[in-house]
């Protein structure tokens, strides 16, 4: 996807005029090809263009030494989360980008992201990453928290992996060098719902929604992982969706610390009624880790990592 004049239908000759018109540094930085595999709105992306994506990649992995993929801020993300669960045995850099502004206004903020991203795809990082604002962070621990800044991303449980001043800064301790030998699908599945759990909310409306095609349940709870308890109308939810065979997740709230369901009362009744710590994922990375089977779901986000 480009930022550049979506309204019009894009080719690749299209887009390398305009890159050699407004960022015509990008060709001293390295020898580029164009692909489009799809030109949408970031709100219509999902899973079937991750795995448009993938296979993608996967197909041209031997060809090329990293890889760029210009994206709407919207959903971000979510592209970057569901890409770094598929490939786990990425050995070069796919880097995920986009911007506030259009490549061609005059305080875009296009140009100097696409030039990081194109500096670093040079370099020895094989992560899913986004490169925004002269930062580079771990494609499934970033959100985006701004719809108005040039800064509009941050990653809060887990360090920049680069930072892009007059030098190029790279934490090399914090960057993961991944060898497992796996070869997932990109096959995604729907059956997932998530609840914001808020002071007065009743959990009797969703038994409606709740079907046979629901197989797990993300609560985002309150502070490290609560939820009220005194009427136990939650518990008595929860421990009902546990014995439909349905998986509830919590989730904290608070984009900073981590979920911590033994500290408080509440967070102990829901963890004994079979409520599941995901400690400091992000909302994005936690919606799309469905993409493996159980078997292999445990080698996918590592909360320490």
């Amino acid at each position: 996807m480009t930022p550049v004049d979506p309204e019009k239908t894009l080719e690749p000759g299209n887009i390398e005029q305009r890159l050699e018109r407004y960022v015509p540094d990008l060709h001293k930085i390295a020898n580029i090809s164009i692909e489009i595999p799809f030109n949408l709105d970031s709100s219509n992306i999902g899973p079937s263009e991750w795995s448009i994506l993938y296979n993608l990649i996967r197909g041209r992995m031997d060809s090329y030494d990293g890889f760029i993929i210009i994206h709407g801020t919207d959903t971000l993300v979510y592209t970057a989360s569901a890409l770094s669960y598929l490939i786990l045995d990425l050995q070069k850099p796919i880097i995920l980008t986009g911007s506030q502004k259009p490549l061609s206004a005059l305080r875009t903020d296009a140009r100097v992201n696409l030039v990081n991203a194109t500096e670093l795809s040079t370099y020895d990082i094989p992560e899913v990453t986004v490169c925004f604002a002269n930062k580079l962070y771990r494609g499934n621990r970033t959100i985006k928290d701004s719809i108005e800044s040039f800064d509009s991303f941050d990653s809060p449980n887990y360090p920049a992996l680069v930072s892009i001043g007059l030098n190029v800064s790279i934490r090399e301790h914090y960057i993961a060098k991944q060898k497992e030998n796996l070869d997932l699908k990109a096959v995604f599945s729907s059956g997932i719902q998530m609840l914001k759990i808020f002071p007065g909310l009743d959990p009797y409306p969703f038994y409606k929604i709740i079907d046979h095609s629901v197989r797990a349940i993300v609560l985002e709870g309150l502070g490290a992982g609560n939820l009220p308890v005194l009427d136990n109308k939650w518990i008595d939810f929860i421990s009902d969706l546990r014995n439909r065979g349905v998986l509830v997740f919590m989730l904290s709230q608070s984009p900073h610390g981590s979920v911590d369901l033994r500290l408080y009362a509440s967070g102990r009744q829901a963890e004994e009624a079979g409520v599941i710590s995901l400690r400091d994922m992000t909302v994005e990375a936690a919606l799309v880790n469905r993409v493996a089977p159980p078997s292999q779901r445990s080698m996918l986000w590592k909360p320490e990592a």
